[in-house]
Order: structure tokens, then sequence, then C-alpha cells
């Protein structure tokens, strides 16, 4: 291979990383209070930053965080029923 090439293939794997990263961190500050993830990633850093990495390749999508949340207020509002009926 030669030099040009090599470059090209770092080049993609960087901007996979940092888009993994990214989306691995709108995750967790979607999941957690903001000023405890700033915190984390501070005092963290190394930590954070492979627990953003691994979020953000293998974590939830929002299709099934909507999903989950719709199926939980269905359950709440059948539950809400029932005691209305008593």
């Amino acid at each position: 291979m030669d030099n040009s090439s090599l470059s090209t293939i770092g080049f993609i794997i960087v901007v996979l990383t940092i888009y993994w990263t990214i989306r691995g961190l709108v995750q967790i500050f979607q999941r957690h209070n903001a000023i405890l993830v700033v915190l984390y990633i501070v005092f963290l850093f190394p930590i954070a930053y492979i627990h953003m990495f691994i979020l953000g390749v293998f974590g939830s999508s929002k299709k099934k965080q909507i999903l989950k949340q719709a199926q939980e207020k269905v359950q709440f509002d059948k539950f809400v029923e029932q005691e209305k009926n008593k």
C-alpha cells in the first residue's frame, strides 16, 4: 500500500471514531443529569471517552427509546383506567 491509501484509511478511521464518540456523548446527556455528565468527563476522561465510544457504537437507537417510552405510557394509562374503574 502506498502512503496516500494509508492516510485515507487512517482518516476514515478517525472520522468514524469521532462520529461514534459524539453519538455516545449525546446519548449520555439524554440519559443522565448534564452536570454529572460534565463532571464525569472532566474527572474521569479516559473512562468517559471509552464509555461514550461504546455507547456510540452499540448503544440503543432513538427508535428503541421512543418505543420503550410509548409502551410505558400505555401501561400507565391502563393502570389509571383500572384505578378509575374500582
